[in-house]
């Protein structure tokens, strides 16, 4: 009943049949790390987006293959050339086969991968390809798909597996046409995610085609009710000439790469009783009856491997604390598992909220260790200053005031070695340092003496070494401040006001 008034809702069953190939263009934003990359964790703190223009996807139900091709753009201060450059991504699903062009060289992707920007991998691409509602109804007229109806709410919704094996969900209005389509896959900050597609601005696709598709989608996500993908159409084409989409021999020769993949966790000591994790940047502390690790920038399933191979650093002893340096979303990779493993968790204040809701978020399709056993949340606030010690170990953690990255950083010191760790305060500086100032004014503010820094990012570093020092903490800092300047410079010069410019500082 329901595919039957979907068909007809969306131009008929012929003109269905009859699409082989449809081209959405048009341009869109996303919500920055899925609204994890606010300046606070707080709930009420605004979000960060990330523009993509030139955005085409052509889906290809001839061959059962999909494209989809953007230029994306930061829209505020980052670090990097590549996040202001609108660099082209351009991501292609062939049957089973998810792949990437890069320029002239094809690159076949994981089957499944998420980073703090995106998740990807065969399933996901399946889903956006299947996000199309002509894609979507084709499914449901094809026999080979499952169907389950209920209702949610005072929506109709059908449940789909599809020939696949790919599920997902379907809601659809009284007059038949598709309200919203959902699906999940895994997330590392999360357990899981799950995007909700809303379909608005109905419309003759092409003006004289007879077939409906929307002008607008916004994609929700199930943290915090995020809006995390708006995509706007500026017009469809439909059975036109479109790229070949086939995956070549020399990409199908290539293997898939492993989904998460763990590598063998390496450190080198920094000091008494301290180590410096080369995959991630952790540093590890031991303490007399217990270790505390500062930072874990890695997915679940590399903060396992991290937390084991700290207790073999201080065998016997128990990893008990976690200190992050700030609530990002590539700084939080870890968390869920440190709670399963049932570590405290040190930070700020104003971070505690997201961190309570990424704890609890339900997995149950894609099951960490915290969906398998949930676990209470332990949570120590920062002040300005909190001191861990023992008669074995000191460590004070300060907070990192005036920073328009991150409001609620928190820095670790360990007076006995004049070592700072830190994420994001100095090695944040790439190429362009836009906020410079917050290392001395921590320094100045705590009267500290910092001569080495144990990085959470690697910028910077030597082959081989370990911390940085003070001269060149000071080089990243004026050098970063110095080409960020030139940069507004270059870009006033085109016209074009730039977020972060004019560069606040009165040191460099």
């Amino acid at each position: 009943m329901i595919t039957g008034a979907a068909v007809e809702a969306m131009g008929g069953a012929e003109k269905l049949k009859s699409v082989r190939n449809i081209t959405l263009a048009g341009y869109g934003q996303y919500a920055y790390q899925f609204g994890g990359g606010r300046i606070t964790g707080e709930p009420e703190a605004p979000e960060k987006y990330v523009a993509a223009n030139e955005l085409q996807r052509v889906y290809d139900l001839e061959h059962d293959r999909f494209q989809l091709v953007e230029r994306r753009s930061m829209l505020f201060p980052f670090l990097a050339p590549f996040g202001h450059a609108w660099g082209l991504n351009n991501q292609v699903l062939d049957g089973t086969i998810a792949y990437d062009i890069n320029g002239t060289n094809a690159v076949r992707v994981a089957a499944m991968s998420d980073n703090p920007l995106q998740v990807d991998g065969v399933h996901v691409r399946r889903m956006l390809t299947t996000t199309n509602p002509i894609v979507l109804v084709r499914a449901m007229m094809d026999p080979a798909t499952k169907m389950a109806t209920r209702a949610e709410g005072n929506d109709t919704v059908v449940d789909l597996t599809l020939k696949t094996g790919d599920k997902m969900s379907a809601a659809f209005a009284k007059d038949g046409l598709p309200k919203w389509v959902r699906w999940s896959t895994r997330h590392t900050d999360t357990g899981q995610m799950n995007f909700t597609t809303h379909f608005t601005g109905w419309s003759d696709a092409t003006g004289g085609s007879g077939l409906k598709l929307p002008l607008a989608y916004t994609t929700r996500i199930s943290y915090r009710n995020v809006d995390f993908f708006k995509m706007y159409v500026d017009g469809y084409k439909i059975n036109s000439a479109i790229p070949d989409l086939a995956a070549s021999s020399a990409v199908r020769a290539q293997p898939e790469p492993p989904s998460y993949p763990v590598p063998t966790i390496t450190s080198k000591p920094i000091g008494k009783g301290l180590w410096r994790v080369d995959q991630g940047g952790t540093t590890v502390i031991e303490f007399k009856d217990h270790i505390a690790i500062y930072e874990l920038d890695v997915n679940v399933s590399v903060a396992k491997a991290i937390i084991a191979h700290a207790r073999t650093l201080a065998p016997g002893k128990p990893v008990t604390q976690y200190i992050v340096s700030h609530p990002h979303f590539d700084h939080t990779a870890g968390l869920r598992q440190a709670v399963a493993e049932g570590l405290t968790v040190i930070q700020r204040k104003g971070s505690e909220p997201q961190f309570r809701d990424m704890v609890a978020h339900k997995a149950p399709d894609y099951p960490d260790d915290l969906a398998k056993a949930p676990k209470e949340m332990k949570f120590m606030a920062v002040d300005d200053h909190l001191r861990l010690s023992d008669d074995t170990q000191t460590v004070d953690l300060y907070w990192a005031q005036n920073n328009g990255h991150m409001a609620d950083a928190i820095v670790g010191y360990v007076p006995s070695e004049k070592l700072m760790m830190e994420g994001d305060l100095v090695s944040a500086a790439f190429d362009w340092a836009h906020w410079p100032d917050s290392f001395r004014d921590l320094i100045a503010k705590f009267k500290i003496d910092v001569q080495r820094v144990s990085p959470v990012h690697p910028v910077g570093l030597a082959e081989g070494q370990a911390t940085l020092s003070l001269a060149q903490v000071e080089d990243l800092l004026k050098g970063g401040t110095a080409r960020a300047r030139q940069h507004c410079a270059d870009e006033i010069a085109k016209g074009n006001r730039h977020p972060g410019c004019p560069i606040q500082s009165k040191y460099y």
